[in-house]
């Protein structure tokens, strides 16, 4: 079932059942205070009976010259039957009153019963003691009410009857009504409650709609609702939501647009090495040559097989990566940072450029040939990035607070400031032409990167372009336990 019609049925059944119960409790209460005032009235008629039948009883015994000392007759007690039912023929002001006067057994006296009633109230009841009951009788509804007196030294019950039929009669007439007006309030109450339900389900809908054309990579509409309730909130948390995610499936198909164009170049980079080898190698097996011809084909052999070699290092590299257990070890800075200058320099001599290396001593905690490739990589992009005359790299590391900084900075051509978030994902090159030109493949600093979260330490650029680049390396410090190693 949809949510439209179980908020619409809820609320019908949750609005019928509390008005139900209230009209069932209101007329209720109606009908039990109406009773409680018809028996209160028929007791108001006992006792008006009562004091009326003593008055008269009174009288009549005055007036037969009875000497009648109270609660002790001498004589005449014979005509006290007479007197009671000569009494007992008193009107009220709407109607004659029915009653009828019994001994404590139950017997009638004078006066007789209405039909349908009998002496179990009277017997239930004892001295000092009044009660009443309720019957119906054909299609007539009769309070029967009983009083015990004391009369000439004699128990008696004085009973009195009030028809109520008038008192059930409208509770039924207003059960009928009740019972129309919920059947109206269910007609007139479903039209608008569909209405208020749909009213409030329609938001939920546009964003259910907006979410499966979400889904099904359509372009996204923001959802127009117009309220500041909770669902106007999740309308705006929706769009907001939808918002970013337009923008990110942009990122990875842009993303995935550059990984389309690196690969094409990754791909390209094994197949011209691959090409020049097998020509190179053909033309030595199938030509005759000098001796300096047969030097230089070897010499380009070498080269191409060398970037190949250094191509499938850094491949393997990336993949053993993927660990995160490599053992760490306490070296001096100095001692690490001098290998890798002393590696470094024959290739920066050869290309002209000004190296100067700026080492304080300390102590690292490093994986000496992990954190060497790291080195290396900085300073070999170091060198890349420098063209023509007057180039310079600089390689320097000091203690820092907490830890040692390593940093390597060169006067190159620098970096757009658009490109730095991405220049640590595998693959991307700044300068395509320029990277395949001097060797790169765009590997080197995913390696790095990589190899810093093994040191759980923090690489950092700074570059403007045309200016130059500063890359900063900083390693935790090490715990003084630790055996030194060199």
């Amino acid at each position: 079932m949809k949510f439209f019609w179980k908020l619409f049925f809820s609320i019908i059944l949750v609005t019928e059942f509390f008005v139900g119960i209230s009209g069932y409790v209101l007329i209720y209460s109606s009908f039990k205070n109406a009773i409680e005032r018809e028996i209160e009235t028929a007791y108001q008629e006992n006792d008006m009976l009562y004091f009326s039948l003593n008055q008269r009883i009174t009288w009549s015994v005055e007036m037969s010259n009875i000497t009648l000392m109270w609660g002790i007759p001498e004589e005449g007690t014979e005509n006290y039957e007479e007197i009671l039912t000569e009494a007992m023929s008193i009107q009220t002001t709407d109607s004659a009153i029915t009653v009828s006067f019994s001994d404590a057994e139950g017997q009638v006296i004078c006066g007789s019963r209405k039909k349908g009633f009998d002496a179990a109230l009277v017997k239930k009841l004892g001295n000092q003691e009044r009660g009443y009951e309720i019957r119906k009788i054909d299609d007539d509804y009769l309070i029967h009410c009983a009083r015990y007196v004391k009369l000439l030294n004699q128990e008696y019950f004085i009973e009195n009857y009030r028809d109520i039929t008038e008192v059930f009669d409208n509770q039924e007439g207003y059960i009928q009504t009740f019972s129309m007006i919920m059947g109206l309030l269910f007609l007139v109450g479903g039209v608008v409650i569909f209405i208020i339900s749909y009213w409030l389900v329609r938001p939920i809908h546009l964003l259910s709609q907006a979410t499966r054309r979400l889904a099904e990579g359509d372009d996204m509409k923001p959802v127009q609702v117009n309220s500041r309730d909770e669902i106007g909130q999740l309308a705006e948390d929706f769009n907001r939501m939808a918002g970013r995610l337009s923008e990110n499936m942009e990122a990875l198909k842009d993303y995935a647009r550059r990984q389309e164009m690196f690969v094409g170049n990754f791909d390209h980079e094994l197949k011209t090495p691959l090409t020049s080898i097998i020509g190179y190698a053909d033309m030595l097996r199938s030509k005759r040559m000098t001796e300096e011809q047969t030097v230089l084909l070897a010499n380009q052999i070498v080269q191409e097989g060398k970037r190949l070699q250094v191509m499938s290092e850094k491949l393997m590299q990336l993949t053993v990566l993927k660990r995160r257990d490599f053992k760490l070890r306490r070296v001096s800075a100095k001692y690490f940072l001098t290998s890798v200058y002393d590696t470094v320099f024959p290739a920066m001599q050869a290309d002209g450029i000004r190296f100067i290396g700026e080492i304080q001593d300390g102590k690292l905690n490093i994986e000496p040939d992990l954190m060497k490739t790291v080195c290396i990589n900085l300073l070999d992009n170091a060198r890349k990035a420098i063209d023509g005359k007057n180039g310079q790299v600089i390689l320097s590391g000091k203690s820092i607070k907490g830890g040692y900084e390593i940093s390597v900075s060169d006067n190159g051509c620098g970096i757009p400031e658009g490109e730095l978030s991405k220049i640590t994902e595998a693959f991307y090159m700044v300068d395509k032409a320029r990277s395949r030109g001097r060797g790169g493949a765009g590997l080197g600093l995913a390696v790095c990167t990589a190899i810093m979260e093994v040191h759980r330490g923090k690489i950092s650029f700074e570059s403007v372009q045309d200016v130059g680049t500063c890359v900063r390396v900083d390693l935790v410090e090490v715990n003084r336990d630790d055996t030194d190693q060199r």
